[in-house]
């Protein structure tokens, strides 16, 4: 996969990455969105989760976000 899926994979492992499409940039954030829940993992490149509010991108527990993302 191509840098584009290398924060997702450090994050998932490769073998949990072919439920997601990578949907683009926002800043430096890689906005990933996961084909069934509908649900996005939005991760910075030192590999911090953050979530979207209405202000904006904010920073999230890691577990939560992925806990979240599969539901």
């Amino acid at each position: 996969m191509n840098s584009d899926w290398q924060l997702l994979e450090q994050l998932l492992g490769p073998e949990r990455c072919g439920d997601f499409m990578f949907m683009g940039r926002s800043g430096d954030l890689c906005l990933y969105k996961h084909i069934h829940t509908r649900r996005y993992l939005n991760l910075a490149p030192d590999g911090r989760c953050f979530r979207y509010t209405p202000v904006g991108y904010v920073p999230t527990d890691r577990e939560k976000a992925i806990k979240q993302v599969f539901r």
